[in-house]
């Protein structure tokens, strides 16, 4: 297991705490920078039904051939109720996990037991795909929980309401092991900081950490006295692993085991009696745990430390609006100018919001802050599958956010979209292209007079810019000349109109017209004189 120092730096001085994040603060996207009217988005099973990378986010639909939304996170906007999506099951998509490695690539498992591996065009979904690349067979019943390993390329766990937890070799298509001595079904599961360990919650009230290449448990603790659902996270820094859960009295609860000694555990940590699941999401890098409540609008957030404490509440965002679920972007998508530390794509009934997790830094538009971005993730594999299944352990690969020396693509950053849909799928952009090439023929069919007549008004167009450079220059024209201009402006009108064979008035009525121009142009001067 990598074993990094702690990121976070907790002191106190006078009775207060000190540190790196004890004012970071959540921050909720524009409404043109939000993910609105998503169409029935799925809230089942025991997923956070939300994943996201560095460039997109998927969110399940109710339906049908199990449908998942895919999105760029860089076009935000109305969801079309007819965008396509992922369709490659029977049953409903109860979890899905983009691929470390490849960002348009995404397993998803289902109530139909299969889990599917697809390869997706990397400008977004333009049409619904129904044929996955790889389909895995093996499950006996629903596949509940699905993710990578981030450290092996195309290795992938799956958990099953059948009481087991199996992990795959995509590139084979092969099912590397097995372990079902799983005591009932899998809560949560999820693979430690360089992928040689996976541990899981379960209904039958332990914690059990498996080694995945021999089908057994390393480790089985009793994790909550309360029935209902805990999760599981890892802190790689200390070497610990935690989880939520409920008493017996039904509170909230986070408890920290060490890795090295989990007869009991470090801390016991007691929240609240509130009612909604806590989703767990510890960032490694800087040493802070995020906790999401599934149905309340709080997220809750820590600073882990190896001290007497163990944890220490920073703050929290509140919002009236409730959070079904939600998503943590990649890391590489983070604005570094304003110093956002995380995001999380919060998934309501409709919408999907971003809220930005922002150390309040006034320097961070000019100066990079190496403090609060230590080197993360970089998308890169360590391992080969085959080296993995062998044996081999190595922590992730990292890279630098500084955008001074960044070789990657630059931020994704959602943006203001002016389209009202920008989520439209491929058969809405045919008929707009259809549309647009009936008026391109309907304009070649034009007649040679009007053909004439536009080369004409170009040329006129041609002589106003040149007009119009010379104010735009900063040339101040006199009175006289402007009334010039509009004189012969008239004239321009008057071809026109004969070729066009447009009445209008006579020729002595634009005489007259003239004449009083001249009488206006030296009006200004009589008035000077008499004043």
């Amino acid at each position: 297991m990598s074993e990094s120092t702690p990121r976070g730096s907790l002191s106190k001085l006078n009775g207060q705490r000190t540190g790196k994040f004890r004012h970071l603060y959540g921050e909720p996207a524009k409404p043109e920078c939000c993910f609105s009217e998503i169409k029935n988005p799925s809230a089942t099973g025991e997923s956070t039904y939300v994943k996201a990378n560095s460039k997109y986010f998927a969110v399940a639909k109710l339906g049908g051939g199990g449908p998942v939304y895919i999105c760029r996170l860089d076009r935000p906007g109305r969801f079309s109720p007819t965008a396509a999506t992922l369709s490659v099951h029977k049953g409903t998509a109860l979890d899905f996990d983009f691929h470390p490695f490849v960002d348009n690539m995404i397993a998803t498992g289902s109530e139909d037991t299969h889990v599917c591996v697809t390869k997706f065009p990397a400008e977004g979904l333009k049409q619904t795909i129904q044929d996955p690349d790889v389909r895995l067979q093996g499950h006996g019943k629903k596949v509940c929980l699905v993710e990578f390993n981030p450290s092996a390329n195309s290795i992938l766990a799956t958990g099953a309401f059948d009481h087991s937890v199996r992990v795959w070799n995509i590139e084979s298509g092969k099912n590397v092991c097995t372990y079902d001595a799983l005591g009932d079904s899998v809560y949560s599961m999820g693979w430690n900081y360089n992928g040689s360990l996976l541990g899981t919650t379960g209904k039958d009230k332990t914690l059990q950490i498996l080694d995945p290449r021999q089908s057994k448990a390393a480790q089985v603790v009793e994790s909550f006295d309360g029935v209902k659902s805990s999760k599981l996270f890892w802190v790689p820094c200390l070497n610990w692993i935690g989880a939520t859960g409920y008493t017996k009295t039904a509170k909230r609860q986070i408890k920290l085991w060490d890795l090295n000694n989990m007869s009991k555990p470090l801390e016991a940590h007691t929240i609240d009696s509130a009612s909604s699941i806590l989703q767990p999401m510890y960032d490694n890098d800087i040493g802070v745990l995020y906790l999401v409540g599934k149905g309340d609008g709080i997220i809750t957030y820590y600073e882990l430390a190896n001290d007497d404490k163990k944890i220490y509440l920073l703050s929290s965002y509140r919002s009236p609006e409730p959070q079904k679920g939600g998503g943590w972007v990649g890391k590489k998508a983070l604005d570094v100018r304003k110093c956002e530390v995380a995001r999380f794509l919060k998934l309501t009934a409709k919408s999907v919001i971003p809220i930005s997790f922002i150390v309040p830094r006034k320097s961070g538009v000019e100066i990079f802050q190496a403090d609060i971005y230590p080197d993360t993730f970089a998308g890169i594999p360590a391992l080969t599958a085959e080296e993995w299944c062998n044996g081999q352990n190595k922590s992730p690969v990292l890279m630098s956010l500084d955008p001074s020396t960044r070789q990657d693509v630059s931020n994704v950053v959602p943006v203001k979209n002016d389209n009202k849909d920008s989520n439209n799928n491929d058969n809405n952009k045919t008929t707009d292209d259809d549309a647009k090439n009936n008026d391109e023929n309907k304009n070649n069919n034009e007649n040679d007079e009007n053909n004439d007549n536009n080369e004409a008004t170009n040329n006129d167009d041609n002589n106003n810019n040149d007009d119009n450079n010379d104010t735009d220059s900063g040339k101040k024209r006199s009175y006289e000349e402007i009334i010039e201009e509009n004189t012969r402006l008239k004239a321009r009108v008057r071809e026109l109109e004969i070729k066009l064979g447009i009445d209008s008035p006579s020729t002595g009525d634009v005489d007259e017209a003239n004449k009083s121009n001249e009488n206006i142009a030296t009006s200004p001067t009589n008035d000077a004189d008499q004043n």
